[in-house]
């Protein structure tokens, strides 16, 4: 039985006042509250195991490299990879930008992304522009869809296709498995960017069918520094280093370098083992809780929240009308500046984020606007919060 009561009383901060008012914490698209169980595991990593892996033989080294390999297994598990498939970053902004630098891309080769995306996962190949590829963005429609014809018709010489799984400004969740389908009869390698969509539903990378996948740890409860790159191990052989050092390679000589095979041939130097170790715990959580029921109550705060959004005259929403969304609520209030509706809303304990959210092109472009404010909601979240939100907007539309 899923008991939001007893599931938030794992959450510390959520009995945090802010202004004097009880903390309603409406900005998860951006980063999750972090379960006790996660905060104390990183304390007793620090004072039980901390020592850096793989190098040594001595019990603490021994320890901390069970911890780590024992958290790339259960990544691995809960995406159904395998665990040589998975690489630690520090986000999933790394990740993209590793896969930029790994594929050996060369001048006249295309790369499709979309008007939908994070900068994360436009400006690595808007880097790559400047040295010869072709970067092509696929549009979207009137519900900020995505318009399928350049999957179908992809660019000569496509090398890379890029997309979000699930935008962070208008929670349109797309297709990946169609695009992907469609990308590989093309013969090119397929990305998903999963920040914002792997906290939220099971996701099975098999499935889907990408060479790569990018997530971050912070959005689904783990630690900030950690985050994953899945790399399918069928194209383990075609691609360059990224960075180079210890840990990256089996054999050194001067004249010499015999490489690492995957995942460490992308972890060179010392990593976050504690960050791993945290996100191996959040993992825990999220399967103890389970993925499904998460999605199912999601589900409910979501379709609440948007009706009740309704009833505000001033208020134009933009997100909420693909075919497929999240519970991501961008919005702005007329005649105030997103910022100004962050602001207020914070006197009254409620977090939002407000801006370009990083989706620049998107918002400027398709929205027209100059930055929105977004609420985005977690399974901690209560129907009650929603409804406290919904009030305090009445009361800010009133005064404008």
């Amino acid at each position: 039985m899923f008991d939001v009561e007893e599931i938030r009383k794992d959450f510390p901060i959520l009995g945090k006042e802010i202004n004097g008012k009880k903390l309603i914490y409406f900005d998860n698209a951006a980063t999750t509250q972090k379960p006790r169980e996660v905060i104390e595991g990183i304390k007793f990593f620090y004072e039980n195991i901390n020592a850096n892996p793989i190098r040594s033989l001595h019990y603490l080294a021994e320890k901390a490299t069970e911890a780590y390999n024992e958290a790339r297994k259960k990544v691995a598990e809960f995406i159904n990879a395998s665990p040589e498939e998975i690489v630690f970053v520090r986000n999933a902004t790394e990740g993209i930008n590793l896969v930029s630098f790994a594929v050996p891309f060369k001048k006249g080769d295309s790369i499709v992304t979309s008007y939908l995306e994070h900068h994360s996962n436009i400006l690595p190949w808007l880097r790559l522009k400047e040295e010869g590829i072709n970067v092509e963005f696929a549009d979207v429609d009137e519900n900020y869809d995505l318009k399928m014809e350049i999957y179908e018709n992809l660019p000569e010489n496509t090398k890379l296709v890029t997309v979000t799984h699930e935008s962070n400004v208008s929670g349109t969740i797309n297709d990946v498995e169609k695009i992907s389908n469609l990308v590989h009869k093309k013969g090119a390698l397929f990305l998903v960017d999963l920040a914002q969509s792997i906290p939220h539903m099971k996701i099975d990378i098999k499935k889907i069918g990408a060479d790569f996948a990018a997530f971050s740890g912070h959005k689904m409860l783990g630690p900030f520094g950690i985050g994953v790159l899945y790399i399918n191990k069928r194209i383990h052989n075609i691609l360059n280093p990224f960075l180079e050092g210890g840990e990256m390679i089996k054999d050194v000589k001067l004249n010499r370098i015999e490489y690492a095979d995957l995942p460490y041939f992308y972890e060179a130097g010392t990593q976050n083992i504690e960050g791993a170790f945290g996100l191996g715990i959040a993992i825990d959580y999220l399967n103890k809780i389970g993925m499904n029921e998460i999605e199912n109550y999601e589900e409910k705060l979501k379709k609440h929240m948007f009706e009740r959004i309704k009833e505000l005259k001033k208020v134009k929403v933009f997100s909420g009308k693909s075919k497929k969304y999240g519970a991501i609520l961008s919005f702005n209030i007329e005649g105030l500046h997103p910022h100004d509706v962050a602001y207020l809303l914070d006197k009254e304990g409620i977090a939002i984020r407000s801006g370009f959210h990083c989706a620049q092109p998107f918002i400027e472009d398709k929205l027209k606007q100059n930055g929105t404010a977004r609420a985005s909601l977690y399974f901690y979240n209560t129907i009650e919060e929603i409804d406290k939100f919904i009030e305090v907007l009445k009361e800010i539309e009133r005064k404008v």
